[in-house]
């Protein structure tokens, strides 16, 4: 029972981060092409970043 119920809580984590951190990769992947500038590239990055961590926490925190 306990397998089952840790192996569903990491599945369920996955899914919600990588099911919405899919969208944000996505909006700054287009956001690059269509304005090219080496500074937007790089705060989109840092940006990147700090949504997918918050992004990870959320998914944790929902699944627990």
């Amino acid at each position: 029972m306990d397998l089952y119920f840790y192996s569903n809580m990491i599945r369920n984590i996955f899914a919600t981060f990588f099911q919405d951190g899919i969208w944000v990769i996505g909006f700054f992947y287009l956001l690059n092409k269509t304005f090219e500038s080496e500074k937007l590239i790089k705060l989109s990055k840092d940006v990147i970043i700090v949504v997918l961590a918050f992004l990870l926490i959320y998914s944790i925190s929902v699944s627990i």
